[in-house]
C-alpha cells in the first residue's frame, strides 16, 4: 500500500470511528429523526468514510428525492461491481408506514457499524453489499405528529401512515400508483438484490415477543428459494436471535380471536413489498416489531435482526447466490403459476408461544364485554401454526401475452421492471385465447384509490383477433415470468384486473329501443329456431321473465348480431 494511500485509509478509519462514537443515538431517548437530521447523518457519514454511498434513486410524490445509501467495500457501489465480486447484496427499506421508525433509527447504527473499520461487522463488506433506503415514504415522515398512532408506545413524535397522496405504500407495488413505487421499482431492478428486508411496527394481540417475522410463505416462494430458507436461513435467523435474548415467533396474526388459539402465516401478496420482491426470486422478510414494547427496545432487536441477517448474508454468499440462480432458471421453464392461494386449514405444526393470558371483562366505557390481555398473567406452551396454502387459482403459462397498444399504463409497468417487450411490426390476424369475465365482485368503497376486484370468474374461448402495428408481444420465457403472469392473468389477485386497469372492457356501449329492435328480433328468432324455444322455454318457466318486456328483448339482443363482441372481452391475449 502506497504512503498517500496509507494515511488516507488512516484519516478515514479516524473519521469514521470519530462520527460512531460520537452519536447521541436519539433512539436511546425515546426520540427518531425528523427526515432533514436523518438525510443529514447519512450524508456525514458518506463525507466521512470511503465505505458508504448516499445517492438520490428518484422522485417520491412529496417532490423530494428518495434516498439509497449503499455500503461496501473494494468500490463495490454497482450491481455489476457487486456481482463481479461474488458478493450477495442486502436491500432494508425503511418508514414504507413512516410513524412505525423502528428501521429508521436501526438502519443508522447499522450503518456506522458497518462504515467503522473497527467494529467486526465492518467485515462483513468483504462479501455482502448493504443497501438501505433511510425512509421510503418522504411524505408521511414530513407529516409528523405525536397523535396518528394510539396503540404505539413511543417514540414522542413520529410520521404518518398514508404518504402525499394519502396512499398505503405497502398496497402500491403492482398498481405503482405513486411516485416512491416507481423509484423503488426502479431501483429494486436495477440492484435485483439476494435479500430485501422491509422494516415494521405492528398492531395486534399483546404477547411478550419485542420481534415477530414474516418470511415470503413457504408455498408460495419459489420452491428453490423456500427450501433453502425454511431449512437453512430461518433455523439459523431464529437461533442467533434467540442467542442475542431476542426471540422472535412469526408474526402474530390469530387464527381466531387470540394467539392461544392458533396463529396462521401472512399470505403477502404482490401488493406487498416481501410479495412484490418474491415475483423476482428474492429472499424476502418483514420486521414487525410489536408495538406497545418500548421504542427504545424496538430499536435495538430490529438491529439485532439486521445485523443477523447481514452477518448470515456474508457467511452464505455463495450459497445464496447459488440459490437464486437456480430459481431464476426454474422461473423460466416453470409452466404452471399459482395466482391465488387459500390456507389449508387441516395442515398446522406446533410452536412454542410466549404469550399473555385473556380475560374478558366489561368495559368501563361502553358497559359491554371486551377482551383485555393480562401481562401479569403469562403463559409459555405450544400453540398451532397453520404455515400452509394450497393452491386456488392456478394458469399455464402461454408462449405470449398480447397487449394493446390503447393499454400504455400497462407497458409502462412492464419496463419499469425490466420485462422484455416485442412491438408488433404489422397489423395481424392471430388465433388465441381470450377470456371473457363472467363474474366479479368490488367493494362498495375505494380501496387505495381502486375498487379492487376479487372473486374473478372466467371463460376462456379461442378467438382471431386483431392485432395492430405497435401492439406489444410479451415472451413468457424470461426472469420475470412470475411478476408477467401475475400481473396479466385475469383471475389474479393482485393482476392488472383486479386494480381495476381494464374497466373500460365491463361497460356495454351500444343499446337498442323497444319499438326499433322488437321486429328485428321476431325476425332473427325466426331465422334462428333454437334460440326461439330456449326462449319460449324461458318464457314458460320464469314468471319474472315472463313478465318483463325489456328483459326478454335484452335476452335475444345479446344472442343476436346486434350485440357487441367486446362487452367483457379481457384484451390481453394469450398466444400458446
Amino acid at each position: 500500500m502506497s504512503r498517500t494511500r496509507y494515511l488516507l485509509f488512516l484519516c478515514t478509519t479516524f473519521l469514521a470511528v470519530n462520527f460512531y462514537a460520537q452519536d447521541k443515538a436519539l433512539f436511546l431517548q425515546n426520540k427518531t429523526f425528523p427526515y432533514n437530521e436523518l438525510i443529514q447523518t447519512y450524508q456525514h457519514l458518506s463525507t466521512n468514510s470511503s465505505f458508504v454511498s448516499l445517492l438520490e434513486a428518484g422522485k417520491s410524490d412529496v417532490g423530494k428525492p428518495i434516498h439509497l445509501v449503499v455500503i461496501a467495500k473494494d468500490g463495490d457501489f454497482t450491481r455489476q461491481n457487486a456481482r463481479e465480486n461474488r458478493k450477495s447484496i442486502l436491500l432494508i427499506n425503511n418508514g414504507i408506514h413512516a410513524g412505525e421508525a423502528c428501521g429508521i433509527d436501526a438502519s443508522v447504527e447499522l450503518a456506522k457499524k458497518l462504515a467503522n473499520p473497527k467494529h467486526e461487522l465492518h467485515n462483513m463488506l468483504d462479501s455482502v453489499v448493504v443497501l438501505i433506503i433511510p425512509v421510503y415514504n418522504l411524505g408521511g415522515m414530513l407529516n409528523r405528529g405525536s397523535f396518528s398512532r394510539a396503540n404505539q408506545n413511543g417514540p414522542e413524535e413520529h410520521g404518518f401512515r398514508g404518504n402525499a397522496k394519502n396512499l398505503d405504500l405497502n398496497r402500491d407495488f403492482i398498481k405503482l400508483d405513486s411516485r416512491n413505487a416507481k423509484t423503488f421499482t426502479k431501483l429494486f431492478r436495477e440492484w435485483d438484490p439476494d435479500i430485501f428486508i422491509d422494516t415494521h411496527t405492528t398492531n395486534g394481540s399483546d404477547h411478550q415477543y419485542t420481534l415477530t417475522l414474516i418470511n415470503s410463505q413457504k408455498d408460495k416462494l419459489n420452491p428453490i428459494l423456500s427450501r433453502f430458507a425454511e431449512r437453512n436461513m430461518l433455523p439459523k435467523f431464529y437461533q442467533v436471535m434467540g442467542q442475542k435474548n431476542m426471540d422472535m415467533i412469526p408474526y402474530v396474526y390469530n387464527y381466531k380471536s387470540s394467539p392461544d388459539q392458533g396463529i396462521k402465516a401472512f399470505l403477502e401478496t404482490p401488493r406487498y413489498s416481501s410479495g412484490y420482491a418474491s415475483l423476482f426470486d428474492c429472499f424476502s422478510f418483514i420486521t414487525e416489531a410489536h408495538v406497545y414494547k418500548p421504542f427504545t427496545q424496538r430499536v435495538k432487536h430490529t438491529l439485532g435482526f439486521l445485523e443477523t441477517v447481514v452477518a448470515y448474508s456474508a457467511e452464505n454468499a455463495n450459497a445464496i447466490q447459488q440459490k437464486r440462480s437456480e430459481a431464476k432458471e426454474y422461473t423460466i421453464s416453470q409452466a404452471e403459476y399459482t395466482v391465488e392461494w387459500e390456507l389449508d386449514t387441516m395442515k398446522y405444526e406446533k410452536i412454542l408461544f410466549n404469550g399473555y393470558q385473556t380475560v374478558i371483562l366489561k368495559s368501563e366505557l361502553t358497559g359491554h364485554k371486551m377482551m383485555f390481555y393480562n401481562q401479569e398473567k403469562s403463559y409459555s406452551k405450544e400453540i398451532r401454526y397453520y404455515n400452509s396454502f394450497n393452491p386456488k387459482v392456478v394458469v399455464e403459462k402461454p408462449k405470449f401475452y398480447a397487449v394493446p397498444q390503447a393499454y400504455e399504463e400497462v407497458i409502462e409497468r412492464m419496463q419499469l421492471n425490466n420485462v422484455k417487450i416485442a412491438v408488433i411490426k404489422n397489423d395481424t390476424l392471430i388465433d388465441a385465447g381470450v377470456y371473457f369475465i363472467e363474474e366479479y365482485k368490488s367493494p362498495k368503497t375505494p380501496y387505495e384509490g381502486h375498487f379492487l376486484h376479487f372473486d374473478i370468474e372466467v371463460e376462456k374461448r379461442r378467438k382471431r383477433v386483431q392485432l395492430y402495428e405497435g401492439d406489444y408481444l410479451i415472451e413468457v420465457n424470461q426472469e420475470a415470468n412470475r411478476y408477467i403472469v401475475e400481473t396479466l392473468e385475469p383471475q389474479s389477485v393482485d393482476g392488472f384486473f383486479a386494480w381495476n386497469f381494464f374497466e373500460g372492457v365491463l361497460q356495454q356501449k351500444e343499446w337498442f329501443s323497444d319499438y326499433a329492435f322488437e321486429p328485428k328480433s321476431i325476425q332473427f328468432l325466426e331465422e334462428n329456431p333454437q334460440i326461439k324455444k330456449d326462449f319460449e322455454n324461458k318464457k314458460a318457466t320464469d314468471e319474472v321473465f315472463a313478465g318483463n318486456s325489456w328483459a326478454q328483448l335484452y335476452y335475444i339482443y345479446k344472442r343476436s348480431p346486434y350485440y357487441e363482441k367486446t362487452v367483457n372481452r379481457y384484451p390481453v391475449y394469450r398466444i400458446e
